[in-house]
């Protein structure tokens, strides 16, 4: 009976490891993947990130899954080892069975602190993306607002000459008569000054 439980555990941990190293982190869709976007819309491909890039997800469910199952397994070796001191029988079978126990829980125990490194650095790599982006996000609305603030300065230049110049150009007109305006003709008729011959 031990040796047929010895054996399923066996194959529950073989398939765990087994998914649990085909399973690439970011490849499992835990939910549908929502599109990152700003307030104004989207950016282009740097704004159409995934919520969860490095998979974040996937990995602390393994973690949990790993200490569920961990937890189970030393619940069963704490109940091989009372047997044992309880039988009193040193017998090699039971001896070499408490002996893969405790590697394999030892072993897996090593597999979650790999895990939870993994989860960690993560962690940390997903918190330094965001600050990037909202880093990124904080210099395109500094540089939007000086494009703005640039573009309106130079609309009130243009709108100050544009003025300018037309308050120029009618002091000009009404100083100097227009050529289109007819002469006046002189009240005093011409006199020939030429030398009369008497």
């Amino acid at each position: 009976m031990m040796f047929r439980n010895a054996v399923r555990v066996t194959v529950v941990l073989a398939a765990t490891a087994v998914l649990a190293q085909n399973v690439q982190p970011g490849t499992t869709p835990a939910e549908p993947s929502r599109k990152r976007q700003s307030p104004a819309g989207p950016r282009g491909p740097v704004g159409n990130t995934a919520d969860d890039p490095l998979g974040l997800a996937a990995i602390r469910e393994q973690v949990g899954d790993m200490e569920a199952t961990l937890s189970r397994m030393r619940e069963v070796l704490k109940q091989l080892h009372a047997r044992a001191v309880k039988s009193e029988s040193a017998d090699s079978l039971s001896k070499a069975n408490l002996d893969m126990w405790e590697l394999m829980v030892g072993h897996l125990d090593k597999e979650l602190e790999q895990l939870r490194e993994t989860l960690a650095s993560r962690e940390d790599m997903e918190v330094r993306r965001v600050a990037l982006y909202k880093q990124a996000d904080a210099k395109a609305e500094a540089a939007a607002q000086a494009g703005r603030a640039a573009q309106a300065a130079r609309f009130a230049e243009a709108q100050k000459n544009t003025t300018g110049t037309a308050t120029s150009a009618g002091a000009e007109q009404t100083s100097v008569p227009s050529p289109a305006a007819p002469s006046q003709p002189s009240a005093v008729p011409p006199t020939n000054n030429a030398a009369s011959p008497n």
